[in-house]
């Protein structure tokens, strides 16, 4: 597993609210280990929040992404973190990812990263509270939302819903049947 603080991996600003994450290391480094393995470990520049990369258990390259509050519980409202990568071939992908507190634990949510795998470069935005005037992409929402692997973060978008516009409301409510 690689640590982005300390080890020269510090995640640098790109435009406001965004900072780079580093690229996974190559496939000779990676652990064999069984189930999902974590692989790369970086934070948010303010250090609270983490991205854990894992290398989900299968034949295939897949990766997963949980993305974990570490600080207290500081807002009323679910916050979202904004992530996009880009393939060597070029290909760009954005996800929504939300994260909601639950009864136990921190803050976190857990999403499929399709077609990530190492040379892809990747950057991502806080956690920040979820604005009632947000306009998102309905496309993005409803692949954000297609890839939520476990329940917590399903039930994250479920609280999202209740603070966008109708029109993101409705595109919600759709990609979670």
């Amino acid at each position: 597993m690689q640590e982005q603080s300390g080890s020269g991996l510090q995640a640098r600003p790109l435009t406001s609210g965004w900072f780079a994450l580093p690229q996974l290391p190559a496939l000779g480094t990676l652990s064999a280990a069984g189930g999902d393995s974590v692989v790369l470990e970086a934070s948010s520049p303010d250090g609270r929040a983490g991205f854990l990369v894992r290398r989900r258990s299968g034949g295939e390259s897949e990766y997963s992404l949980e993305v974990v509050v570490r600080s207290a519980r500081d807002a009323a409202q679910p916050l979202l973190s904004t992530v996009t990568y880009r393939q060597p071939d070029g290909h760009e992908r954005v996800l929504l990812v939300p994260v909601a507190w639950g009864q136990f634990g921190p803050a976190a949510a857990y999403v499929g990263l399709r077609g990530f795998d190492t040379g892809t470069t990747w950057a991502a935005t806080a956690p920040s509270p979820v604005s009632p005037d947000t306009n998102w992409d309905p496309t993005t929402v409803a692949d954000s939302i297609d890839a939520a692997l476990n329940e917590a973060t399903r039930d994250a978008w479920r609280q999202v819903r209740e603070f966008v516009n109708d029109q993101v409301r409705g595109v919600i409510d759709g990609a979670l049947r």
